[in-house]
């Protein structure tokens, strides 16, 4: 057979091939030989690998994540929201895993900018929270949390807005608010109440419950 000549195609974050050949959309192709050229849009790769990158740092395999934060760095280097929100997030929730609470806060002072954008999701203002219970510090912590509960709708679906009511309860009973801490303990336990009960961050908050009673 014959070659018919040079197809070109993009790919979009549905994953669907879109191909034209002469500056035309192809709909069928005749039978040949064709060369493929294939333009990579998917934004949906740097989404992928900020998560990812993220949740390793959360499990506390830093390098694994590291790697994945220097491709995002090498694959999208012009990425906004990658520059500027997701990879600040993920060193800062490194530094969080490891104990480094004020590196956290180092790393996530220049997101502030960002904090209400739709594409933080609420974790500058959680992490910065964990960084600052980590500090002893309850006053902090406790505005960090309930800068997530004030504003739900930034992210309605998002998992932190629970834990923040768990965070908060934290902040109340290291600042000595017993009956303001058990409040929030049971607001939590409400919000996760189909949750395994196997799963440790539940189980740890039982425990702290029941110290207050």
């Amino acid at each position: 057979m014959a070659t018919v000549g040079t197809l070109a195609g993009t790919v979009g974050s549905t994953g669907a091939l879109k191909l034209t050949y002469k500056g035309k959309a192809v709909a069928t192709l005749k039978p040949g030989k064709y060369t493929f050229v294939i333009n990579d849009q998917a934004s949906i790769h740097n989404f992928t690998l900020e998560r990812a990158s993220r949740t390793l740092a959360l499990c506390g395999r830093a390098e694994e994540s590291q790697r994945l934060v220097a491709e995002l760095a090498a694959r999208y280097p012009a990425a906004s929201l990658t520059t500027l929100i997701h990879r600040p997030v993920t060193a800062a929730a490194m530094a969080v895993q490891s104990g480094q609470a004020d590196r956290a806060v180092a790393q996530l002072d220049p997101v502030a900018a960002y904090d209400r954008a739709p594409a933080s999701e609420f974790w500058p203002s959680y992490l910065r929270g964990q960084a600052f219970l980590q500090k002893k510090d309850a006053h902090s912590a406790g505005a960090q949390f309930q800068s997530i509960l004030d504003h739900r709708g930034q992210a309605p679906t998002s998992p932190l807005y629970a834990l923040a009511h768990l965070g908060r309860a934290r902040a109340h009973a290291l600042a000595g608010q017993r009956d303001e801490a058990r409040g929030a303990y049971e607001r939590f336990f409400t919000l996760w109440q189909g949750a395994d009960p196997a799963l440790e961050s539940l189980r740890a908050a039982r425990r702290e419950y029941a110290q207050l009673q």
